[in-house]
């Protein structure tokens, strides 16, 4: 079942309801310098909300793209110091004449069937 869809569909029908039961409600918006009459309740309501949704937008996006370049950041000197080690093991092992070692595997040695 699509689910988002429901949700959505559930949503909307409450801004619906909201806004029908809001029709005959009017207000003044006053902003100092400009006053606005007989303004739907739910109008202001609404662009208030969207022009708080347009501010926290590139606040929301810019902290989460310092975020993203921090971790970023970390990666690298992590894998950068792990190359080093790696090419460290690499001059022990040339300089000291002994032969690379071979890793163990894990199996088992196979025995002789009786």
């Amino acid at each position: 079942m699509p689910w988002k869809l429901v949700f959505y569909l559930i949503v909307l029908a409450i801004i619906l309801a909201f806004v029908g039961l809001n029709l005959g409600n009017t207000a003044d918006i006053s902003f100092g310098f400009v006053e606005f009459e007989d303004v739907p309740v739910f109008m202001g309501l609404f662009l208030s909300f969207f022009l708080g949704v347009v501010v926290a937008i590139p606040i929301a996006m810019n902290s989460s793209s310092r975020k993203t370049k921090a971790r970023s950041e970390k990666r690298l000197e992590r894998q950068k110091k792990r190359e080093e080690k790696k090419q460290q093991k690499k001059k022990k092992t040339e300089s000291s004449g002994e032969p690379p070692r071979i890793a163990a595997t894990s199996e088992k040695p196979s025995t002789p069937k009786r």
